[in-house]
């Protein structure tokens, strides 16, 4: 017999959620009405339902979010009110999963809950910080310019994302197509050539150094793959404990040109979140903990942790706590200081936020640009070593019948 979820009035204030067993959707809101109460929907539960309450989120994308973010701030800027716009996104998305999250959060509104505690529901989505700005602007009564920053700030992050991805695809796709020209090449094309070499004593060492190698990867390459996989497994699982992570990131930092870049991913990650927080009225100390949140490296992250806990608890000011850090440039600390100063900290971190995020654009250009002629070089030396070792053989037989 099908189950059918519903939600009823109970009264003319109480509202109650359950599931019934029914022949049909009639029969259901026959037994809903026998029970006294006032049927709102009702529809039949499935399998998919369950995965979406489980998976609260699962198959919505950032890109969802971001698009429902700026529709929702445009529709309230334009006088919309909140359950009308949410109507609207959820009639017009072609998601089905995030279809059904706007219909959660519009009957929550419903239900007398504000936008924000009906967003905190899906933590997978909406995290603390976008929580966070949703409810101050609630009680300021900006929640239009506060979701219009919000959209402002996920969609430039999203572009430095795409940007930093489009820019490795090329070099990745010649490092993946190189690998495994390297490996057809030893691993089936130079093991049925080889064997013409009876006499591998007599043969020049490039030669014999690429017939071991070569009998090698076709005899033992599933060990290969194993120990790579295997180690990837290892350095993953060491990343997945506190104090693994640290040394990861600590050696990450450390890493020329590497770590320089990861170093100014995050503090533009962190000036532009906290600038978006102080704008809004966050307090300084919540605002630190929040903007340390959205860091990705562990050491980065814990020195802002170490700031927030020196201004809370000894009241000094970010700039001053901030100089003990290793890893922050005297030029975020000197914009930091300069903003407290003259009471505008939000125009220096916003500051601090565009000069970063246009080092990490000119810096990953700069990587692509030495990466492309990297590769190149180091695919042509390899391939150029085997054909010689192949050819010189042949060379030598010519020499001594001339």
């Amino acid at each position: 017999m099908p189950v059918y979820l519903y939600r009823a009035k109970q009264g003319p204030r109480k509202t109650v959620d359950g599931e019934i067993s029914a022949d049909s959707q009639a029969a259901a809101l026959a037994q809903i009405d026998a029970k006294g109460f006032s049927p709102v929907w009702v529809r039949e539960k499935d399998i998919e339902d369950a995965e979406f309450h489980h998976s609260s989120g699962r198959g919505i994308s950032q890109r969802d979010v971001n698009i429902f973010t700026r529709q929702l701030a445009s529709l309230i800027k334009a006088g919309v009110s909140i359950l009308r716009s949410l109507r609207t996104i959820r009639d017009q998305t072609a998601n089905r999963h995030l279809k059904r999250v706007v219909t959660a959060v519009e009957e929550s509104i419903r239900d007398g809950n504000m936008l924000s505690e009906s967003l905190m529901r899906y933590p997978r989505l909406f995290s603390q910080l976008y929580v966070n700005m949703v409810r101050s602007g609630e009680s300021a009564g900006i929640l239009d310019k506060i979701l219009v920053r919000l959209a402002d700030a996920r969609e430039k992050e999203e572009e430095t994302r795409k940007k930093v991805q489009s820019a490795l695809a090329y070099p990745l796709l010649m490092l993946a197509m190189g690998i495994l020209t390297v490996s057809v090449m030893l691993g089936f094309l130079l093991p049925r050539i080889t064997h013409l070499f009876k006499n591998e004593e007599n043969l020049p060492w490039a030669t014999r150094i690429l017939v071991n190698v070569s009998n090698g990867f076709a005899d033992h390459w599933y060990v290969g793959m194993l120990l790579i996989v295997l180690a990837v497994a290892i350095v993953r699982r060491i990343g997945a404990t506190v104090r693994g992570a640290h040394v990861l990131d600590s050696i990450t930092l450390r890493i020329p040109l590497i770590g320089a870049f990861v170093r100014q991913v995050n503090i533009a990650r962190f000036s532009r979140t906290m600038s978006l927080l102080v704008e809004t009225g966050i307090p300084v100390d919540r605002g630190l903990g929040l903007s340390a949140a959205t860091m990705n490296n562990t050491i980065l992250r814990d020195e802002i942790e170490k700031v927030r806990e020196e201004a809370v608890q000894q009241g000094t000011q970010i700039a001053s706590a901030l100089k003990r850090s290793k890893n922050f440039p005297l030029f975020v600390v000197n914009m930091i200081a300069v903003g407290e100063e003259t009471g505008s900290l939000e125009d220096a971190l916003a500051e601090v936020a565009t000069f970063y995020e246009r080092e990490v654009d000119l810096h990953t250009r700069m990587m692509t640009t030495l990466l492309e002629p990297l590769l190149i070089l180091v695919m042509g030396v390899v391939v150029g070593f085997i054909v010689f070792a192949m050819l010189l053989p042949i060379f030598e037989i010519g020499n001594v019948i001339g």
